[in-house]
């Protein structure tokens, strides 16, 4: 009988304090979004911000790719 009583009232202080209300931070600065610096990471922070699919960010790389490739080719060993 103490065991189940116990338990109620166990379970009653833990309702009473997840009922009380909490007090609410004062809003803050509001963060900078940080800004790329490359093309590679404006692409990336476009596809965590849902601007871009995978797809989209896979094709747009390939492009970078064979862009760089195009400008500063990496010269053959020998």
């Amino acid at each position: 009988m103490v065991v189940p009583v116990l338990l109620l009232a166990v379970m009653v202080v833990c309702w009473a304090v997840t009922r009380r209300p909490r007090p609410v931070p004062p809003p803050g600065p509001v963060p900078l979004i940080p800004r790329a610096e490359s093309t590679e990471g404006l692409l990336v922070a476009q596809l965590f911000g849902g601007d871009l699919t995978p797809a989209q960010y896979r094709r747009a790389m390939a492009c970078l790719a064979q862009r760089d490739d195009s400008r500063h080719p990496l010269p053959l060993p020998e």
